[in-house]
């Protein structure tokens, strides 16, 4: 696997306020997901906070950019100084849920470097086209591939490293709204309106 993770570079706003931060302070679930040291998990990813542990899961999403002409496992996806995918070799992706989870293709190997963020993809997702999103999937009812729901979204942009890692969650963005455009891509059908359905105090907007 050939890997080249980024650093931060500065700042670009994701919320248009400054929205409100659950207190108490969450981390990382590095038993239930996999991620690699090094990695940037950016601001304005949609998390899935369980109370009872404080522990957080990441949605996992990228937006196709290109698929290589001669080899339809080989998949760049949309990344940027500010945000890019935060996969894992193994982690199973789909476009669509609902097939047999034992089928999702597992992402081989990823590359994060000069020519952009490339995975090799086990097998090629049927359909697949520029501009589609994929999302990891998981074991879900009947064994079917089932999508992560978020019902919160990142603070601050934060790094992966070996020991335990602290992630801002934010509940309601209040006033505010997110920029949908300058976070990972999150499924339309996730949102009804401009809103989170899952959590209609997550407001997004698309301005720039």
């Amino acid at each position: 696997m050939q890997k080249r993770t980024k650093s931060f570079v500065g700042t670009r706003p994701v919320f248009t306020g400054a929205p409100s931060l659950e207190i108490g302070g969450y981390t990382l679930d590095k038993t239930n997901q996999t991620f690699n040291e090094g990695d940037i998990i950016p601001t304005g990813t949609m998390l899935i906070p369980d109370e009872s542990t404080k522990k957080v899961l990441v949605v996992k999403s990228a937006k196709v950019k290109a698929i290589d002409s001669n080899n339809a496992k080989k998949v760049t996806l949309v990344s940027d100084d500010f945000v890019t995918p935060i996969f894992a070799v193994g982690d199973h992706v789909e476009k669509a849920a609902g097939g047999d989870f034992t089928d999702a293709p597992t992402i081989e190997a990823i590359e994060d470097g000069a020519n952009g963020y490339i995975v090799t993809l086990s097998a090629a997702i049927t359909g697949l086209a520029a501009g589609d999103i994929i999302e990891e999937v998981v074991n879900g009812a009947s064994d079917k591939a089932a999508f992560r729901t978020g019902t919160a979204i990142s603070t601050s942009a934060v790094e992966v490293t070996k020991d335990e890692v602290c992630v801002g969650v934010c509940k309601d963005t209040m006033q505010y709204a997110v920029y949908e455009r300058r976070i990972l891509p999150v499924r339309s059908a996730l949102k009804t309106g401009d809103l989170l359905t899952a959590n209609v105090h997550i407001r997004f907007t698309q301005s720039k």
